[in-house]
């Protein structure tokens, strides 16, 4: 049985708004990083690699509700920590609903699927009923999809159609919820944080870092003076912006989010309700008869995505045969890098023949850092390419 809903506020913003557009500067070196922040006037350097445009962050106008429960307290920017670590786990105490204090709660939202016109191609609704990450169940309803999945002790369970299943599902469910990663995670990485202040609006933004302080993965800018996550990039460049935000038993969620994916709008979303489950009904959570495990997911991205997870490159030797008949060229290469970053499936697409085994034998010693997806790794299918050009080493 679900009691009635703690009430959501929504935040007031700064009187300035966020009128703000954003570019991602290509670029990232040792200990330095480029990105750029232009908020109305001003021009500030952020974490960044890759090069998108941000829309202006827009605060709806509705009335604030009154909280049933106090708000937590705001953090003041003086008050941040300067560590990034901490401000990383500070901020995913602040923002979603992650940690072992969160209650049992009930969600409604609609979804938007957009097509590379701009053009609606799905749309429909995602539901959730959450006890622990060891027990829910999420509902996908739309004109494509419709299915459930039921989280257990056994690992989660589908009733529907896989073959149908709902490619922006957990963008959704975190582009509302948390972007953040969890406490767990955030103690095993390090972090960069650059801060800045430009026409009275502060913000700290983050990116993860490697041992040798190069970026990679994903990255977030907060608005400092409270705390609240306001824009996110995955790993593989997708832009998620979080508006409209909203109180929900102490903690900032989400109420619009919007993912742009290649410059444009591919998926938006907006939480219709939210609110805390009282008694628990057991019997709601049980997989039907006929549900299946989930299967393992596998994701796509591109080659030059996947080139900022290399970490150990074999160069391929060029067969002498090729360089004296002067057989130059790329070989393009389809590969499955597994969980644990290394190559399980390793296919030639295209490319000079007398240079195709070179290209393999080499690629198939390669090393990745293991893709992370909402805190999990995943298996990866992506592109190689390996230049051969008579004079230099292979690239």
């Amino acid at each position: 049985m679900i009691e009635q809903a703690f009430a959501i506020s929504e935040c007031r913003e700064d009187q300035s708004g966020y009128s703000a557009r954003l570019w991602y500067l290509a670029g990232m070196r040792k200990a330095t990083f480029a990105k750029a922040l232009y908020l109305r006037k001003g021009f500030f350097s952020l974490v960044a690699f890759g090069v998108i445009c941000l829309p202006a962050l827009a605060q709806d106008a509705a009335s604030a509700a009154v909280p049933t429960r106090a708000p937590a307290q705001e953090t003041s920017a003086a008050a941040l920590p300067s560590d990034p670590r901490e401000l990383m786990l500070l901020a995913t105490k602040t923002n979603g609903l992650t940690g072992d204090d969160v209650q049992p709660w009930h969600l409604k939202a609609t979804y938007q699927l957009f097509d590379d016109q701009g053009n609606v191609k799905d749309q429909g609704t995602y539901e959730e009923f959450w006890v622990n990450p060891a027990k829910y169940k999420r509902i996908v309803t739309g004109t494509k999809f419709n299915y459930s999945v039921y989280g257990t002790e056994k690992g989660a369970f589908f009733s529907g159609d896989q073959e149908q299943e709902f490619a922006g599902e957990d963008d959704v469910r975190r582009g509302l919820l948390n972007w953040l990663p969890t406490p767990e995670v955030i103690e095993k990485n390090n972090y960069f944080l650059h801060k800045r202040e430009d026409s009275g609006l502060k913000f700290a933004c983050l990116n993860q870092i490697d041992a040798n302080g190069l970026a990679f993965g994903p990255s977030w800018c907060l608005d400092a003076d409270k705390l609240i996550l306001r824009i996110s990039f995955s790993s593989n460049g997708d832009q998620i912006l979080h508006n409209r935000i909203l109180r929900f038993r102490g903690r900032f969620l989400t109420g619009n989010m919007q993912l742009n994916h290649g410059g444009r709008t591919a998926l938006s979303a907006h939480l219709d309700s939210i609110e805390t489950i009282g008694t628990v009904d057991e019997a709601a959570f049980l997989s039907p008869a006929g549900a299946l495990p989930r299967k393992a997911r596998r994701i796509s991205i591109a080659g030059g995505v996947s080139q900022g997870f290399l970490i150990k490159r074999v160069v391929p030797e060029y067969p002498s045969a090729a360089k004296e008949a002067g057989v130059s060229g790329t070989v393009v290469l389809k590969a499955v890098i597994g969980k644990d970053g290394r190559i399980r499936n390793l296919q030639v697409v295209s490319g000079p023949t007398m240079l195709k085994q070179a290209a393999l034998d080499a690629v198939k010693q390669w090393v990745y850092r293991p893709y992370m997806l909402y805190d999990e790794p995943v298996e990866v299918q992506t592109t190689v390419n390996v230049i051969f050009t008579l004079g230099s080493p292979p690239q």
